[in-house]
């Protein structure tokens, strides 16, 4: 996967001089009386954020500097989580030295828990003075401190401050160019201590001047250029993260004292992509081929994602609007194929991606199957649970894979909230809330109305539904109620439609194991609501909170008549946001089942229980009593690298 480079805001380490700095804290101390004032400091922050995003930039890593523990006040961080939002950045890390006080430390963390940062980049001064009050304040704040060497010499001083038994909340923010400067190698560095390496700074440094300058950095041999125009072996670097799979934070750094760094730092983030996607990699089982049938909406998600998969080749697509086919193929890869019956025809395809509407689910997946193609298919895998029973056995009689949307359980968030139920960490879990606000559609959807036939249980209800019974397995018995609570709608076309499916459901379900869930699913509730896809597991001993959607979602674990703190991921998400989902991990895990000849965790009879609660929830409406359901799954297993 293509990581997201970030953009560290110390960059700017020397803006508010005029880039004319002679030693760091003289710029510190300039950027923090600038950001400070609340009266400016909604303008001042956006304006920052927007020069960052003109440099190709979507995360960052941010420097207190820029909203100081110790002056930001409550609307401080208000404004700069709203403006965060509002041009779709994330926060990789909270670049901070902060002060050897308790206070000081608690302050930090705040910030992060507020801004959902994960790691504290930098230098924590509690940690060496008492390390078991800091370890003790990171985990009740669910932040972690990431050391930045800098006065480091060699890779054991970096370990030896590192220590062992607070792995969890510990460990290193590699910074390439302090590497060259402090004359230890930036390669060796990522070899050694990559097992604690949570977050990389990826910076370039000159060669040291032999004659002084009076510049404080470039005088210590720490001259910041542009990435591979210095002696750091920024190239190396990448291909050993790449090759170990790396997915933490990578920012570029750039803080030289007498010039803007901007046009270098854009340059040095493309020229990283380019070496990351030139890195070849030890050769693998075969790909996937594939072929896309269906271009609408979704289809776009699934071209980027699985362009960033070397383990599924694209063919091309199919549509029924044969310009919608050519289009996609264009941007994402292969041919445009004529009909259906041409991609089935072609002896190259392994696999079909199904994106096709729902209505059209039943009759593309038989096709598919029928002529020997395995099929991945978006959600639901049918209208009636007959039908989903049906196309199970074809699967079966043929001998073939059929995998099935959603895929969200398979984010990282939703594993590791899995895991902790399974380690335990809430005691036996007996209560389950989910909600599905997913506003009105017709405001960013071209074609709502096959969604608003099926209804939100179908369409978004059966993500959350999906994720609690792959965890708890089958639900035993559904009591529902809803109704249309807003019939008339318009197209973004302006066109009037009418809505004769629930736009708004209530659901309990009852699992065979006992445990008992509350789901909620509309069309109606969007922004301003909060926590549209939250997701509480309530146990015995404690509770989980995070999403059912994003795979970058906080995780929060609470014990019992406590309050909730932030864990960090069994492994970090390829991307973040609160919308973000690897749309490819269902395509991914069919092709590493195929080539290891193992079941896929994303299983058609699990597919087609989902579907039969789904219509479940509709006849308990219409019928104003509870139903029970009679079908069963083999339980799928939790991904290898979320079991340990």
């Amino acid at each position: 996967m293509t990581p997201s480079f970030s953009f560290i805001t110390a960059n700017f380490v020397a803006r508010q001089n005029d880039y004319k700095i002679t030693g760091w804290m003289m710029g510190d101390n300039a950027v923090n009386a600038w950001f400070a004032p609340l009266e400016t400091y909604q303008a001042r922050f956006e304006a920052m954020l927007l020069e960052v995003k003109a440099l190709g930039f979507s995360s960052m890593d941010l420097w207190a500097a820029h909203l100081h523990f110790r002056w930001a006040t409550l609307q401080h961080v208000e404004i700069a989580k709203s403006l965060l939002a509002k041009h779709g950045f994330a926060v990789r890390s909270y670049a901070a030295w902060v002060p050897g006080d308790p206070s000081d430390l608690h302050a930090a963390c705040r910030v992060c828990a507020a801004l959902d940062i994960p790691y504290i980049s930098g230098h924590i001064e509690l940690v060496a003075k008492e390390r078991i009050v800091a370890v003790a304040i990171l985990r009740e704040h669910g932040v972690a401190y990431a050391i930045e060497n800098h006065q480091e010499k060699s890779i054991a001083e970096i370990r030896a401050r590192l220590g062992e038994g607070d792995e969890d909340v510990v460990g290193v923010a590699l910074d390439t160019g302090w590497c060259a400067t402090r004359k230890w190698d930036a390669l060796a560095g990522v070899k050694e201590l990559y097992s604690r390496i949570f977050c990389v700074h990826l910076k370039d440094v000159k060669a040291p001047r032999p004659e002084k300058t009076g510049l404080e950095f470039t005088d210590m041999g720490h001259e910041t250029c542009r990435l591979g125009d210095g002696v750091v072996p920024v190239r190396a670097v990448l291909q050993e993260l790449r090759e170990r799979g790396f997915r933490g934070p990578i920012s570029i750094e750039h803080e030289p004292e007498e010039f803007n760094p901007s046009n270098d730092i854009r340059e040095g983030r493309e020229l990283a992509e380019q070496w990351w996607a030139a890195i070849e990699i030890k050769e693998i089982a075969p790909p996937l081929r594939v072929v896309v049938v269906g271009c609408g909406n979704i289809a776009t998600g699934y071209g980027e994602a699985m362009l960033k998969r070397r383990e599924i080749k694209i063919l091309g697509a199919s549509d029924i609007d044969q310009s919608r086919a050519w289009a996609w193929a264009q941007k994402h890869g292969g041919c445009a194929y004529a009909s259906l019956d041409e991609v089935l025809a072609d002896p190259q395809v392994e696999a079909v991606v199904n994106l096709t509407i729902q209505q059209a689910h039943v009759e593309v997946v038989t096709r598919c199957l029928n002529a020997g193609k395995h099929v991945h298919s978006e959600k639901p895998l049918a209208s009636t649970y007959a039908e989903a029973r049906g196309l199970v056995a074809l699967a079966g009689a043929k001998g073939l894979r059929l995998s099935c949307a959603p895929v969200t359980w398979l984010g990282e968030a939703q594993q590791t909230a899995w895991k902790l139920i399974r380690d335990g960490r809430i005691g036996t879990p007996r209560v389950a809330y989910a909600t599905v606000d997913w506003s009105r559609i017709e405001q960013w959807h071209p074609n709502p109305a096959p969604f608003y036939a099926v209804g939100p249980v179908a369409d978004v209800g059966v993500y959350p539904i999906a994720l609690l019974t792959a965890w708890f397995g089958p639900v035993a018995r559904v009591i529902a109620g809803g109704g249309v609570i807003m019939s008339d709608r318009t197209t973004k076309d302006g066109k009037p439609f009418k809505l004769t499916t629930e736009d708004w459901t209530v659901a309990v379900l009852e699992f065979a194991g006992g445990l008992r869930a509350r789901l909620t699913s509309n069309f109606y509730v969007g922004d301003p609501a909060e926590n549209r896809a939250a997701l509480e597991i309530h146990g015995d001993t404690g509770s989980i909170s995070t999403a059912w959607f994003s795979a970058s979602s906080p995780v929060r674990l609470g014990k019992f008549g406590e309050k909730y703190r932030r864990v960090p991921p069994v492994r970090p998400a390829a991307g973040f946001g609160e919308w973000y989902c690897d749309w490819s991990a269902g395509v991914y895990e069919l092709w590493r089942a195929l080539r290891n000849h193992q079941p896929h965790p994303t299983g058609a009879a699990h597919a087609a229980h989902v579907v039969e609660v789904i219509a479940s929830v509709h006849q308990s409406i219409r019928e104003g009593k509870a139903v029970g359901i009679q079908s069963t799954f083999p339980a799928p297993q939790p991904l290898a690298w979320a079991k340990s």
